[in-house]
């Protein structure tokens, strides 16, 4: 199938249509289902980011499989987050001629931490598990973008890039609905056959076609790229990954970033941006969610926790397929005072005890309102500022830069969210959550610019070139 080229001739119109359509239909199984496969690794990420909440309250307990004291529980979460920074600072590297062999190595790393896990004997063996899954997963996400970078086209690259954070969230999801209704070990074994299945189909991800070059096999590679890419030269294509393959080691996006005004500026936003995300207090109740409802004496806790699951996957798809469409500052402050006033509720069904006496299930409702309204603006916009704020030449380091801040974040903001809870009231916690989501309003009103996208001096230039040429054809 893939020797064949499509061609046009007025003798064969219509035998052309027939096998276009059947040439694209192939494409579009064949190629779905290699992108399919390469983000599966996705998956038991997500059984492991979604993990804690149901076990907790179950390995909390002095008779649990591996007792752990609440101290003890905010730095096994954060483990997972260590580990994803770690794998992130190596994943634009590669250990053979293409990105495949990297998915596989991921990979093979998630399935040593799930075996980890699933012989755990203290909280020693928790940390390792979830450093390895992280450090795993970390790897391997930059590989598979690479691997989506080199099978299509830039849009259609950008398209199944976005579908990767769906992956990693049904395995969030996947997380609460099975881990509440059954054992710590078998969560893990079942986690652990579902990554060997993944694992054994990454192995047989084809190879791309700047794998096919680094190995000279160029024929192969043309052949690749005329199915790949029918409108296009092979030759030309060829010739194209040989030369950006000469460039990839120019280049310092820290430099240039230094270097700038306008980058540094956007560089410091950006931080700031992600601190206020995390800090405005999701990932803790992402962590905790079974527990604050147990505090808060909601009834049936474990399955509320399911649909606050659901519901934070629901938002996610939508503040990236939906929210980025509109202006993200208005979105910004938007999503920033729903959830103050939220909090505000929070606190005072807290502080007056409302769940215990008038209705049990207030505290859901504002927890479930909290994680739509924080996700579809808070949680979604500032990853999306790096296409606007900074160059092609500084995404790719940015793009390191927000995994491995919003690891950072996340776990520092989780560890502060225990501290508070097992020394204070839960109402605390969210006091602080309120006072960072004031700051992080203010922040964004004054700091956030409406509509920016950046501009290099050459892109600055090129309109008054033009100007001044148009200028002159009609002065002559």
């Amino acid at each position: 199938m893939m020797d064949n080229v499509i061609s046009f001739t007025p003798y064969t119109k219509k035998m052309s249509l027939i096998y276009i359509s059947e040439e694209f239909f192939y494409y579009l199984f064949h190629n779905f289902t290699e992108f399919l496969i390469a983000s599966l690794a996705g998956i038991p990420f997500g059984l492991m980011l979604g993990w804690p909440s149901p076990t907790y309250h179950t390995l909390l307990q002095s008779d649990s499989p591996i007792p752990i004291t609440l101290d003890q529980s905010a730095m096994v979460a954060g483990f997972l987050m260590l580990g994803m920074s770690f794998g992130t600072l190596w994943s634009s590297r590669q250990i053979g001629p293409g990105s495949k062999y990297g998915i596989v190595l991921g990979n093979v790393l998630v399935l040593v931490g799930w075996v980890i896990m699933w012989q755990s004997r203290d909280v020693f063996w928790l940390l390792g598990s979830r450093f390895t899954i992280g450090s795993g997963y970390g790897y391997a996400l930059g590989q598979i973008k690479c691997y989506i970078q080199e099978m299509t086209d830039k849009e259609m690259s950008v398209v199944l890039t976005k579908l990767l954070t769906f992956y990693a969230l049904t395995g969030f999801f996947l997380a609460f609905a099975i881990g509440t209704f059954i054992d710590f070990r078998r969560y893990s074994l079942i986690s652990l056959i579902i990554t060997v299945f993944i694992l054994f189909l990454a192995v047989f991800l084809p190879s791309t076609p700047k794998e096919l070059i680094k190995t000279k096999k160029l024929n192969d590679a043309k052949k690749l790229l005329a199915f790949l890419k029918p409108n296009l030269d092979p030759q030309q294509e060829t010739y194209s990954i040989i030369e950006k393959m000469s460039r990839e080691r120019g280049g310092n996006a820290i430099a240039e970033i230094y270097r700038n005004r306008e980058l540094r500026n956007n560089f410091l936003r950006f931080s700031m941006s992600l601190f206020f995300q995390q800090y405005s207090g999701a990932p803790p109740t992402l962590v905790y969610t079974e527990v604050i409802f147990r505090e808060s004496h909601v009834p049936f806790p474990e399955y509320f926790a399911i649909v606050y699951a659901f519901l934070f996957l629901l938002a996610n798809i939508f503040g990236v397929y939906v929210s980025t469409k509109y202006n993200k500052r208005r979105v910004l402050i938007f999503s920033s005072c729903i959830t103050l006033f939220l909090y505000i509720c929070k606190i005072f069904v807290i502080y007056n005890k409302v769940n215990d006496k008038y209705f049990s299930y207030t505290t859901v409702i504002i927890m479930y309102l909290f994680i739509i309204f924080h996700t579809i603006g808070l949680g979604s916009i500032p990853f999306t500022f790096i296409s606007n704020w900074f160059p092609p030449s500084c995404q790719l380091f940015m793009t390191k830069y927000f995994t491995i801040l919003h690891c950072i974040f996340a776990l520092t903001i989780t560890k502060v969210f225990q501290v508070l809870l097992g020394n204070f009231d839960l109402y605390i916690s969210f006091c602080l959550f309120l006072l960072l989501t004031l700051l992080a309003i203010i922040f964004i009103i004054i700091f956030i610019p409406s509509e920016y996208s950046y501009q290099s001096d050459i892109q600055k230039i090129k309109p008054n070139i033009n100007s001044d040429f148009v200028e002159k054809a009609d002065i002559k």
